[in-house]
């Protein structure tokens, strides 16, 4: 079992991190894959490029042997949709993998609006972290979606390979990007919200400035 773990890692800082970590804990997945996307459908651009953003990514992936530094969107020069990522992983590890894409309720509340969301989960499952001042909307197409696809057995989710929507007790951790570069471009350190190496990585290149 995959979980797959997507965003702009603009940069990727201890929020990321501390919920993979809780993830692999709580939950019984071979690997967390981080994929970077190029083109995000729902923000304007990122902040630091594709390269550097790939470098931090990796100082984070190369010091835990379940985390996968993944660039396929990255490759990409069209919009980074999650379906078309998707296909790709169902090409590369087969039908009966059991991928898991894991975000927050937050994003959730904009299920509908994905690009051809009505295919995702013939394609994975999908697991919600809880989110502080978040919660599954009381209607309209996210909530009838929710109702329909929802399971509070996490085992659908271990012994096939798609279709379901399981929301976890595990919280998101709260840090932001936009945050982090703000505290940065005001000439700071955003101190225990990166890891050292990617703090020494944002200094020596300038980012964020």
């Amino acid at each position: 079992m995959l979980g797959i773990f997507g965003g702009s890692f603009d940069p990727i800082h201890l929020g990321h991190i501390k919920s993979a970590l809780a993830l692999l804990e709580r939950f019984d997945f071979e690997q967390i894959r981080f994929i970077p996307c190029q083109l995000s459908p729902h923000k304007e651009f990122a902040h630091a490029s594709e390269s550097y953003r790939w470098q931090m990514l990796n100082l984070v992936c190369s010091s835990h042997e379940k985390f996968i530094a993944d660039d396929r969107e990255l490759k990409r020069q069209a919009p980074s949709y999650t379906i078309d990522t998707l296909l790709e992983l169902r090409e590369e590890f087969g039908e009966q993998e059991g991928l898991v894409l894991v975000i927050g309720v937050d994003a959730f509340l904009s299920f509908c609006k994905w690009h051809r969301y009505e295919e995702i989960l013939s394609k994975c499952h999908i697991l919600l972290m809880q989110r502080t001042g978040y919660s599954i909307p009381e209607s309209g197409c996210e909530k009838e979606y929710y109702d329909l696809k929802s399971s509070k057995d996490f085992k659908m989710l271990s012994s096939t390979p798609c279709g379901n929507i399981y929301i976890s007790e595990l919280e998101k951790f709260d840090i932001s990007s936009t945050t982090i570069r703000k505290i940065i471009s005001q000439g700071q350190q955003p101190k225990y919200l990166l890891p050292g190496n990617v703090w020494n990585y944002i200094r020596r290149n300038k980012l964020y400035k």
